[in-house]
């Protein structure tokens, strides 16, 4: 249970909090999430009737405090976008499994940043007029995104970071031994 309330504290303090600091802290701050690490690893390890809800939980909750802080609209076209990759991404650790080594949860970590990147920037390359509706605009978003704001090559790198860590992270807490005392050393009483 502590390995699940120390992944949604992750993502208070990783996708909110960041809201309240202003442009720059959003900025910053930007990419570095555990939501997917939650999708992936909850799918593979919480029971099934949780995983998905914890999942979406975590990607609406947090969607509507962050639009309300920012003044945003409460729901855009980003809210299904993300809830559709969140469950992409938890089919992912579905499959998986809990008994998976941890190279493979950081395979698995890395194809969900790839699919993110992908879905979430095309998402974009249709909502944004700004974007050319050719070949080049779809190139364009994928890489460097608009003028002015930074490239979305460096989201998605600060993203797999953060995934890889998040999901490295959690798969070592939920694996770890409760206690370090084994009951062969534990003195027997009389």
């Amino acid at each position: 249970m502590i390995p699940v309330l120390l992944l949604l504290v992750s993502v208070i303090l990783f996708r909110i909090a960041p809201s309240f600091g202003g442009p720059e802290a959003v900025r910053s701050m930007a990419g570095w999430s555990p939501l997917m690490a939650l999708a992936l690893c909850g799918a593979a390890f919480f029971p099934r009737r949780w995983a998905l809800a914890i999942g979406l939980a975590a990607v609406v909750v947090p969607h509507f405090i962050i639009n309300s802080v920012q003044g945003y609209p409460m729901w855009d076209a980003y809210l299904p976008t993300l809830a559709f990759s969140v469950l992409a991404v938890s089919a992912l650790g579905a499959s998986v499994g809990k008994k998976a080594p941890v190279a493979v949860f950081a395979g698995a970590s890395l194809l969900s940043t790839v699919l993110f990147h992908l879905v979430s920037n095309t998402v974009s390359f249709f909502m944004e007029p700004a974007y050319a509706p050719t070949l080049a605009g779809w190139l364009q978003c994928q890489t460097t995104g608009l003028p002015g704001y930074p490239p979305t090559w460096l989201f998605s790198l600060k993203q797999l970071a953060g995934d890889l860590l998040f999901t490295v992270s959690f798969v070592t807490l939920v694996r770890r031994p409760l206690s370090t005392v084994s009951p062969s050393t534990v003195p027997v009483q009389a």
